[in-house]
Order: structure tokens, then C-alpha cells, then sequence
């Protein structure tokens, strides 16, 4: 996962040596349009990109979910229906939603180095850092116009600064209905083969100087400073292709400590919390189409990372990673007591960042449960709404004035199903009950009580509490109120116990540190990336399937005739739209078609070597000549574990080919008014 504006001199030339033929200032260049802008962040955590010279943005159908579920109801569901405008006038806008462009990226390592010293305490430079990153970024943005963020790399061994323009004003332009955009749902997610549509289209707008504006009638559609040509030859198995995009975390340079903390106490908490949450939110959504919209995205967010997490616990155990690790570990200590001076820089380093781990495993225990099972109550995790009503009521003078506080409650009603949040919530604190250790607050007694006596147990009884014209009053009923009280202690525990998990992993931080300079050192001339931290990055590899066990071979490729096999309309995860087995039928696939067996089919998904994680969903996939082939989705499921240890031989990222997403555009969307303003090559 290489950063853009390093190819020329890290990798431009093995790119170019595996097939690559524009040169790397094509991918990054500050001076002329390149195509990083073409790439950006969608929304708060996937990846997007521009398609057309009027700003269309090309991502996951699952990146748009949570945004098309809050425009949705039950006479317009857009998640089982989808969703096609016919012209721009008929796009919906988007509240909160936004993309983020990449304006420039620079290294300001020295100036983060200011003031660091040998031997100073960890608090001091954690100050320190935080006060030079605030000064470098407030000048950043004064001296250009534009927003900067500091990112560290390499455990705060290197600083670079990130100057982005974000657009407020999205709108919705087509959307696959879910018997397309999630065909194949929680069976086939992180797996292969696969024939999921997973794709959406948005469109960018500004006002008139092309600048970011909020959604307004008078805005146009954004003009970009480059977009993304379409290519529609297809692929080859062989093909080079790489993905450009926003990769969210990896933890590639963990040692054997830090892959069995993983193995043996994160994934297994994870899993095991999340499995208990989706029995509950599964049974309930067939209950009815209300239940299914509110909970939809959820459990979509949910079940995603729940699969991940299952699939990386059993490919690390496959690989028998802990023992990798543990063997390397043995061969870089040997080759640092080979040498006096490495001795006295890195004799201790593994066993330094081997006491942070045995230190901090309850605490990090202990966090994950309080995020993943307390705080899945969501009527519990409301209750920071009394802590800003308190603080409120110091200022405000009428209670008229904390109308802004029901609005909020009627929207978090809107959302939840009290009685699916009760049963959540009495599982999973018996879960937690269970792997912690019980408390007063965590019983039945207790929960009883958030649902039938806490103010903010319904709307109704919200509005009761702020009907009190006292504030004197309304401050006595919240100190009372259950909610608030278990909110006080949860949250209480969680700053206590993250307090001190910080200052453990900024302390092994800094022994990581330290360690990353050693390998470098200790494998001389090897070019090294930094872990994903969801900044901009570009992976590459090729068109290839995979071997991932004993008697299993993955083709590369698969298409719509897989997915009709699939097709099973009493099981709704599998269920076709009826116009797409139309389609099937009458082999209407204007260009879009490949001739497979004698037959006409559309190809769907294919497989490649590039190394994805969450964020690169939405990433656009490339091609040797930097057209975009392809919308990255997934990875298979037998390679999950390489956001820890990524295994060229069995990692696979799934990519949704673009001739799949244009037909389902033009012949199910009845959308060719889309397709003709895009660049396509035929």
C-alpha cells in the first residue's frame, strides 16, 4: 500500500516492468491534473471515484447504504426497489454526506521533530507532537485555503501533511435495488465466487465558481480537475491492474506478541459479541418492513467485520502466523547480537513490546466489550444526550429553549426498535457479565429499568421531562434518571481504562518505532510501506485466481449466468429482480456482452492480486494504461488475514467489473442518459 507521491522513486519501476504504461506524475502530481483527482474519500470511510466531466462518483453499493436507508421509507423503499433519476433534476440530495478530495500531500517530518529528544517522557512528546501537528496544519490551511491533517507513518518515524477540499452537496443519481446491489447478502459477503452488483451513483455539485457549497437549488454539477476513463475491452488472467484508494488500517509489521493478542483475545471477543447481536437483528428484521429499514444498514455494518474477523482468525491459524513471526523474530535477534552497536540499540526491543502486551490485556479486553456489547444498547449509548442537556441548562434560560433535545430524541426513535434494542441489550450484558465480571448496573433489575422508568424510554416520555418549566426539576429527574446514571458509569470506566490503554500503546508505539527502524536496518535495501491509515495509497498486482486450499481452484472471473444459477426467490438474499432474469433471457446486453460456452453472458466480478482493506471499498481498479476496469468491493474470504500478514499467494481483492455496472446502468436502470456522458474506450 505505497503512497502516490513516492512511485517515481520507490516503485515506477517494477510497475512499468509488470505491465504498467503511463508513467507515475500520471498517478500524483501537484502541478498538472493527475489522477488522484479523480479519487476520493466518500462519505467517512470508503473510497470513490469521479467518472465524468460532471461530477458523477463512481463507489460501493454497501457505501451508500446508510445514506439511501435515510432516504428511504416504507411507500419509497430504495433498498429493495433501488433507485434510478432520469435526469438531474430528478437526483435526491444527500444530508451529510460528502466527498473529499486530495489536493496535495507533503512531508513535514522535521518540523513534527521539533523539540523531540532522547530520552524524553512519553507524555511530553505525545504534547508535543500534538502541539507541532496543530501549529503545522493551522499554517498549512492559512497559507492555502484548504483543510490539512497531519498523518503519522511508520510508528512516528515519519509525518506527512494532507491538504483536502471536501464537497457538501451529494446527490443521489442511480442505485441497484438490493436483489442486485447485495445479492449473495451475509452468505457470499468475503467470499468467492461471487456475483454481487455492488455499486452506486452520486453526483458531485458546487456553486457557480465551482467551489464547495451547501446543497443549495442554485448549485451545478461539479467540474473536476480530471476523471476517469472507461474501459471496456476486459480483462485477462495475467492482466496488470492496481487500485488506488483509502485504505483504512493494517498491522503488517506486528510481531508474534501482537498476532497472538489478535488471535487469542480481539477477534474471538469480536466475534462472539457480534454473532449473539446478529442472531437478535436478523430474526427481528423479518418481522416487518419498518424493522427491516431501520435495521438494515446496521446489519449490514455489523455482519461485515463479523465475517472479516472469523475469516482472519482462521487464515492467521492456517498460516500458522504466531509461529512465523516467533521464527523471524529468532533470525533478527541473532543478526542484532552479531553486532556490539546493534546490540546496544535493539538487544530488547521484542521483549519491550512483549511486556506492553501482557500489561494491557484486560484493559484491552475490557475496551473492546464496553464498545461492542455495552454500548450496542443503543437506548444506553443515548444517554450522552443528558450531559449536554446539563451543560445546556447552565446557559439557557426558559426550558423552551432545549426543544433541540426532542427533536433529536424523535429522530433516535426513528431509528431503533425499543423492543430489539432491550433484547440486545439483555444478551450482550449477560455476555459481558459473563467475560468481565458482573456489576449492579448490567442486571435485570437494571435493564428493566432503562425501558420502563428512564425519561428516555420513549419520545413520550422525553417530552414529559423537558414539559418541567423548572431547570432545578429537569436537573433532578436526569441525576435520577437510570440511563443516566449507567451512562455516568460505563462511560466513567471507559476514559479510566482508556486512559491507561493509551499510554500503554503509546509506550509499545514508541518500541515499535524503535523496531521498524531495525528491520529496515536488517533488510538493507528492501523497500518498505507504511501500515494503512485511510490515507491515499496504491497497491498493485494482477488478474489471477487462486489456489486457497487442498482440491480448490478459483476462477478468475465470474458472470450474470452464475448469478441466475444462484437465483432462488424463496431464499431473499438470492432473489434477481424479475426485469434482470428478463434481461437474461432475451440476452440483452448491448455491448456489454463476453461469449462464454456458445453463449452470450455479461461478465460480472473478477479476481486480482492487489492488497485491499476496508476504505478501499469503492476504490476505483485500474488497468495498465490508468482506466478504470473495475469497482474493488472485497477480498476472498481465505485472505482476510492480510490486513495482518498479507500472503501474495493467497490474497485476492474481488473487483465488480465495469461492464457489469454499466449494463445493470443502461438496460435495468433505463439510465443511457448516465452512460453517454462518460469517457468510455471501447
Amino acid at each position: 500500500m505505497w503512497l502516490p507521491f513516492l512511485l517515481e522513486k520507490m516503485n515506477e519501476k517494477e510497475m512499468r516492468q509488470m505491465g504498467l504504461k503511463i508513467r507515475a506524475s500520471d498517478i500524483y502530481d501537484v502541478n498538472e491534473g493527475s489522477l488522484k483527482d479523480a479519487v476520493v474519500i466518500f462519505g467517512g470511510g470508503c473510497t470513490g471515484e469521479v467518472i465524468s466531466n460532471k461530477g458523477l462518483v463512481l463507489t460501493n453499493h454497501h457505501c451508500g447504504y446508510g445514506t439511501v436507508q435515510g432516504l428511504s421509507s416504507v411507500q419509497n423503499n430504495y433498498l429493495k426497489q433501488g433507485f434510478w433519476a432520469k435526469n438531474q433534476s430528478e437526483e435526491l440530495p444527500c444530508p451529510g454526506l460528502s466527498v473529499t478530495f486530495i489536493i496535495r500531500i507533503d512531508d513535514v517530518t522535521e518540523e513534527m521533530k521539533k523539540g523531540i529528544v532522547t530520552g524524553i517522557a512519553d507524555t511530553t512528546k505525545t504534547r508535543i507532537l500534538l502541539e507541532n501537528a496543530t501549529r503545522i496544519e493551522k499554517e498549512t490551511k492559512a497559507s492555502t485555503g484548504y483543510d490539512a491533517q497531519v498523518k503519522s507513518f511508520f510508528y512516528e518515524n515519519e509525518y506527512y501533511v494532507f491538504l483536502t477540499e471536501k464537497y457538501n452537496d451529494v446527490r443521489l443519481v442511480g442505485f441497484p435495488p438490493n436483489g442486485i446491489g447485495k445479492f449473495g447478502g451475509d452468505t457470499d459477503n468475503w467470499a468467492w465466487p461471487r456475483h454481487t452488483g455492488d455499486f452506486g451513483l452520486f453526483r458531485i455539485y458546487a456553486n457557480k465558481d465551482n467551489k464547495p457549497a451547501p446543497f443549495s437549488t442554485e448549485n451545478v454539477p461539479f467540474v473536476p480537475r480530471r476523471s476517469m476513463k472507461i474501459n471496456i475491452e476486459g480483462v485477462q488472467e495475467g492482466d496488470f491492474t492496481w487500485v488506488y484508494g483509502f485504505p483504512g488500517t493494517t498491522s503488517e509489521y506486528l510481531t508474534s506478541d501482537g498476532v497472538e493478542e489478535v488471535m487469542n483475545v480481539l477477534d474471538p471477543a469480536r466475534i462472539s459479541i457480534r454473532e449473539k447481536k446478529l442472531s437478535i437483528i436478523d430474526a427481528d428484521m423479518k418481522e416487518s418492513n419498518e424493522l427491516f429499514i431501520k435495521y438494515a444498514a446496521k446489519q449490514a455494518r455489523i455482519a461485515n467485520y463479523y465475517k472479516k474477523w472469523k475469516g482472519e482468525l482462521l487464515g492467521l491459524q492456517i498460516n500458522n502466523a504466531v509461529d512465523k513471526k516467533k521464527k523471524e523474530e529468532v533470525e533478527f535477534l541473532k543478526w542484532v547480537n552479531e553486532d556490539d552497536d546493534r546490540k546496544l540499540k535493539y538487544a530488547g526491543i521484542i521483549d519491550s513490546i512483549k511486556t506492553c502486551y501482557k500489561n494491557h490485556r484486560k484493559s484491552i479486553l475490557l475496551n473492546e466489550y464496553i464498545n461492542e456489547a455495552i454500548w450496542s444498547s443503543e437506548l444506553l449509548k443515548k444517554g450522552i444526550i443528558y450531559n449536554s442537556m446539563l451543560k445546556a441548562m447552565d446557559t439557557l434560560k426558559v426550558s423552551d429553549s432545549l426543544v433541540v433535545y426532542q427533536k433529536e430524541v424523535d429522530q433516535f426513535f426513528k431509528t431503533i426498535d425499543v423492543n430489539t434494542d432491550r433484547k440486545i441489550t439483555n444478551d450482550l450484558f449477560k455476555l459481558y457479565n459473563k467475560e468481565i465480571g458482573k456489576n449492579n448496573w448490567t442486571d435485570d433489575v437494571s435493564i428493566d429499568s432503562y425501558y420502563k422508568y428512564s425519561s428516555l424510554s420513549s419520545a413520550s416520555a422525553f417530552a414529559d421531562l423537558l414539559f418541567m418549566e423548572d431547570f432545578q426539576d429537569i436537573r433532578y429527574s436526569i441525576k435520577r434518571d437510570p440511563i443516566y446514571q449507567a451512562f455516568q458509569y460505563f462511560d466513567s470506566i471507559q476514559k479510566a481504562n482508556l486512559k491507561f490503554l493509551r499510554a500503554s500503546v503509546a509506550k509499545m508505539n514508541g518500541f515499535y518505532g524503535t523496531y521498524i527502524l531495525a528491520l529496515k536496518e536488517y533488510n538493507e535495501g528492501k523497500q518498505f510501506y507504511p501500515d494503512a491509515n485511510s490515507t491515499l495509497r496504491v497497491s498493485y498486482g494482477k488478474v489471477e485466481g487462486v489456489k486457497p486450499s487442498d482440491g480448490m481452484n478459483y476462477n478468475y472471473y465470474t458472470t450474470l449466468d452464475g448469478a441466475v444459477r444462484k437465483h432462488n426467490p424463496n431464499q431473499e438474499e438470492f432473489t434477481l429482480p424479475e426485469k434482470l432474469i428478463e434481461l437474461y433471457k432475451s440476452k440483452d446486453y448491448g455491448r456489454y456482452s463476453i461469449t462464454e460456452n456458445g453463449e452470450k453472458t455479461v461478465p460480472l466480478a473478477f479476481l486480482a492480486s492487489n492488497h485491499t482493506t476496508g476504505g478501499n471499498s469503492g476504490s476505483p481498479v485500474l488497468n495498465a494504461n490508468g482506466e478504470l476496469i473495475g469497482t474493488n468491493f472485497d477480498r476472498i474470504w481465505e485472505g482476510t488475514m492480510s490486513d495482518i500478514m498479507y500472503d501474495i499467494n493467497l490474497c485476492r481483492n474481488i473487483t465488480l467489473d465495469i461492464r457489469y455496472t454499466l449494463f445493470i446502468i443502461e438496460k435495468f436502470g433505463d439510465s443511457k442518459w448516465v452512460v453517454d456522458e462518460l469517457d468510455i474506450v471501447e
